[in-house]
């Protein structure tokens, strides 16, 4: 997230992810709306080349960039299997993207994520796919951090989450006088991480490694 003013963060409200969807996608505005943009920039949309760009504009954001807002994260993540087990869990390396409210350009990178188990345990895909249903929409970085901890607190019955996300944001990468190598780095602690630095501290160690290689 990037804005040469300063900008209001008012954060959602409970239960809400990313910034909210009030109606669903509409597939036809929405290549209408590319066909205007194309113009307004002076292609002519039926130019060479260009003839099914609205199309695949289209099916890129409905399907990838925004394509969170058609999963629960509840549903992606799914019941687990109950265990008695209460050991540390760590998932990293999930590559995540979103979409910057400010700018409407992508941010990529990685979710480093953990949850202490509260009697549930969850498979990993199931967790990479939560990471998605969160991740793919109109979000902040920030927000996105926050959003997977606490998801796996609420639908995932865990003791305690954390999550890492460490991102390129395009927004940022395209300013004037930029190095291009810029990565926003963003932290978000719930339940016991919140409460213990130990456990906070074991959980960076465990993703140091993946970090310091990237």
């Amino acid at each position: 997230m990037d804005d040469s003013s300063h900008h209001e963060l008012s954060f959602p409200r409970e239960c809400e992810i990313g910034i909210p969807r009030r109606q669903a996608f509409d597939a036809a505005a929405f290549e209408r709306a590319v066909g205007d943009l194309l113009s307004a920039c002076g292609i002519a949309p039926d130019a060479a080349h260009m003839g099914r760009t609205p199309q695949r504009v289209r099916e890129l954001w409905q399907r990838r960039l925004l394509g969170g807002y058609d999963l629960d994260p509840a549903a992606a993540l799914g019941d687990g299997f109950a265990d008695h087990r209460s050991d540390l869990v760590v998932v990293r390396g999930i590559a995540i993207h979103g979409v910057c409210p400010h700018h409407l350009v992508p941010f990529r990178g990685l979710a480093h994520v953990a949850y202490l188990p509260g009697g549930r345990l969850h498979g990993f895909g199931r967790i990479a796919r939560l990471v998605d249903a969160i991740g793919h929409r109109f979000t902040y970085q920030e927000w996105m951090t926050r959003d997977i901890a606490d998801a796996l607190m609420r639908h995932g019955k865990a003791r305690g989450a954390a999550c890492v996300v460490e991102a390129e944001q395009l927004c940022l990468l395209l300013g004037e006088d930029r190095r291009g190598d810029e990565r926003v780095i963003t932290q978000s602690f719930s339940g016991e991480f919140e409460r213990s630095a130990q456990l906070r501290s074991e959980f960076l160690r465990a993703i140091a490694h993946r970090r310091q290689s990237d």
